[in-house]
């Protein structure tokens, strides 16, 4: 049997647009963060697992090589994971098996990303395509987007108002964020004469570049008890992939995530929940386009499948509503630093922990989930986190 895994300090910093500090120093500073947060101090950690996406991002290579001093993981195991955007979970995931297959008791999970040191995020996301067939007509991630974007409303009868209503509801949130890079106070109609990048997408349907870092903590199930009186479990984790081409497709309705709703299926299995739309309190999806909210808030069961149009109209996913998600911003308020994505999992532990500050929901929160979405419409990871 695995054991129990909880989470007991997560280390945050301010997501800029262009920091002046290097990776070193982003991941010092999240380090030192999560070790205050917990009560531990570096010698305790047993090892650290590192998350990013492509190097080209930070212009290093090998980039967790040099954050491993800055970690606390100098001569201590450490693993480097890399899975695009889906990073910001796949990478906890990867510290969770470190401890409950009981190789080690605490493991710090660090993800960061320093996007200001490529010129051009969308010519190093142009290289994942086929090179023969689909690289040299230049398709970009603004370009596929539209494409899905299109096939997701055409399919279920989504409007550009209700993606709109998405940005109004995460940048607006984004205000009580300590943390946010882009908070703003938005109307529809602000949204809506936003330029189009690729329709129906628009520029403020999109996630603003990003550099941070977060940093986690996970223990086993003894020294957690040991450490906190109230522990928050990974209770479910789950992961789908579709193929890697885009042109390959296994999945050729763009519409729907049929690798989503696959990994979101076996954190829930895994769980125990049945019915997430009444037993998930809260959730904090990843947003890097305002219709990706919507995709991913039906892949994970947060509203029937092309119901998540009704869910904002309805006011059901805003922080006072019946279950609220991305009360923090999500990646369209706070930054969208790819890996670092990994703050959706941050702030589902503060919300259950009742600390999230201004950003605490008006509600208890005993079960959360949040998803990391990769690749280039290839991979998402799922995780679930509560109390008993």
């Amino acid at each position: 049997m695995p054991k129990r895994v909880a989470i007991v300090g997560v280390g945050m910093q301010k997501y800029e647009f262009r920091k002046e500090r290097t990776v070193e120093e982003m991941v010092f500073d999240v380090t030192r963060n999560a070790l205050e947060d917990s009560h531990l101090s570096k010698d305790d950690i047993d090892s650290v697992v590192f998350g990013s996406a492509v190097d080209a991002f930070c212009g290093i290579n090998n980039s967790d090589k040099v954050a491993i001093d800055a970690s606390g993981g100098l001569l201590k195991p450490t693993m480097r994971n890399s899975t695009s955007g889906s990073t910001a979970i796949s990478t906890p995931i990867l510290g969770y098996t470190h401890v409950a297959s009981g190789m080690h008791d605490l493991v710090m999970v660090i993800c960061y990303e320093k996007m200001s040191e490529n010129d051009s995020a969308q010519a190093v996301f142009n290289t994942v395509y086929d090179e023969a067939y689909v690289r040299p007509i230049g398709l970009n991630v603004p370009i596929q987007c539209g494409l899905e974007a299109r096939a997701y409303l055409h399919k279920y009868g989504i409007t550009e108002r209700q993606m709109a209503k998405v940005s109004v509801k995460n940048r607006g949130n984004a205000l009580s964020n300590p943390y946010a890079q882009l908070p703003m106070k938005l109307t529809v109609e602000d949204v809506l004469a936003s330029p189009y990048l690729s329709w129906p997408v628009k520029l403020l349907d999109t996630s603003p570049v990003t550099d941070g870092a977060r940093a986690l903590i996970l223990a086993s199930e003894d020294v957690a008890r040991e450490l906190t009186d109230d522990p928050v479990w990974i209770k479910g984790v789950g992961r789908g992939a579709d193929s890697v081409y885009f042109m390959g497709r296994k999945n050729k309705d763009l519409g729907r995530l049929d690798y989503a709703y696959l990994a979101a299926k076996q954190a829930y299995d895994m769980a125990g929940i049945r019915n997430p739309m009444a037993e998930i309190d809260y959730a904090e999806v990843y947003d890097p386009f305002t219709y990706k909210e919507m995709q991913h808030c039906e892949a994970m069961g947060l509203c029937p499948e092309g119901g998540a149009g009704r869910m904002i109209d309805e006011g059901i996913s805003l922080k006072e509503g019946p279950l609220p998600v991305n009360a923090s911003g999500g990646l369209q308020g706070e930054g969208n630093p790819i890996g670092a994505g990994m703050s959706r999992l941050c702030w589902c532990y503060l919300q259950a922990k009742g600390q999230a500050g201004a950003c605490q929901v008006p509600k208890d929160v005993n079960n959360a989930v949040a998803n990391g979405w990769g690749g280039m419409y290839q991979y998402n990871a799922v995780m679930v986190i509560g109390r008993d």
